[in-house]
């Protein structure tokens, strides 16, 4: 029997996840307008990296203030910048291609913003990650800190992403999900993440720590830059993998949850009318919604209050 995954499950599990309030968030900031925007804040996920990456590497720190021999060569450095520079071009050039195809599936543009979000701002974080190592190789005199922070960062990473998909898969096939081998793999990565910890912390107090930095800011961001800069993409994903995962939902089951909900095909695609008209429309059907369940809640009072006279 094949082994389901997250992407597998039916129209009647994802609907475990996908409710009616997601679904009305998602058509509520679908209009032309708000897609224009949510393009540039793509942009800017990427281009976050980018910038700082450009600053740090020329940043006075990597030659004046620490031990040049822990530095990595500018020819190294340049490879970092190309890389990044290769891969922001080629993102924002995607995002680009996503929008055009995505005007005929107008429901979808919050889950196409989440989507390139978390991957922009991932980008973002590696290569900022990897342009710290140099610089806390140098504050803690050491280059052996630069492959246990990749270590750990990976680590990290695998178990966020292992948590996040193991809570997802129990919410849609309940109890009866279990995953053995990830269990084993999630023990080999505790082991890792704890012992790579400990080791770091006897090198870090064995090491003459505090030379070259004054102050508790520049000691937290040039010892632990690395883990800082990973731990803002591993904030996004656990705040957004849900609801990204929603969205995927929402377009592979679009016309079920459209029938279901009792949406029209202008009001769900919204390629062949005028855009201000949809909203319009969409919020008028939202309102009916919001009035149709403050009656249905009022009765619902009304029949519970009677019942409790009666007993």
């Amino acid at each position: 029997m094949k082994r389901r995954t997250i992407l597998d499950a039916s129209f009647e599990e994802s609907r475990k996840l996908v409710d009616e309030s997601y679904v009305e968030e998602a058509l509520k900031v679908s209009s032309n307008k708000q897609d224009r925007n949510r393009f540039w804040g793509e942009v800017v996920t990427i281009l976050v990296g980018t910038i700082f990456v450009l600053l740090l590497s020329k940043s006075p720190c990597t030659n004046a203030v620490f031990d040049p021999k822990f530095n990595w060569s500018q020819s190294t450095l340049n490879f970092w910048i190309i890389c990044n520079l290769t891969i922001t071009f080629g993102f924002i050039l995607y995002a680009l291609i996503s929008k055009i195809k995505i005007r005929k599936t107008k429901f979808l543009r919050d889950y196409d913003f989440n989507q390139k979000a978390i991957i922009g701002l991932g980008m973002s974080c590696i290569f900022l990650s990897i342009i710290m190592l140099p610089i806390t190789a140098s504050f803690l005199h050491s280059t052996i800190f630069e492959p246990l922070y990749v270590i750990l960062d990976v680590v990290i990473s695998y178990k966020v992403i292992i948590k996040l998909y193991g809570e997802e898969m129990a919410v849609l096939y309940g109890d009866a999900y279990q995953n053995h081998r990830v269990k084993k793999v999630s023990k080999v990565a505790d082991w890792i993440s704890k012992n790579i910890i400990i080791l770091g912390a006897i090198l870090f107090v064995v090491k003459d720590l505090f030379s070259g930095l004054r102050n508790t800011s520049g000691v937290l961001g040039s010892a632990f830059g690395s883990l800082l800069f990973m731990a803002f993409w591993w904030i996004m994903l656990w705040f957004y993998f849900e609801k990204t995962l929603k969205g995927y939902y929402l377009k592979k089951y679009s016309e079920q949850y459209r029938q279901l909900y009792g949406y029209s095909r202008d009001e769900w695609y919204g390629d062949k009318v005028d855009d201000w008209n949809r909203m319009k429309t969409i919020e008028k059907h939202l309102k009916l919604k919001e009035e149709e369940r403050k009656v249905k809640q009022k009765i619902n009072r009304d029949v519970k209050g009677k019942s409790e006279d009666e007993e």
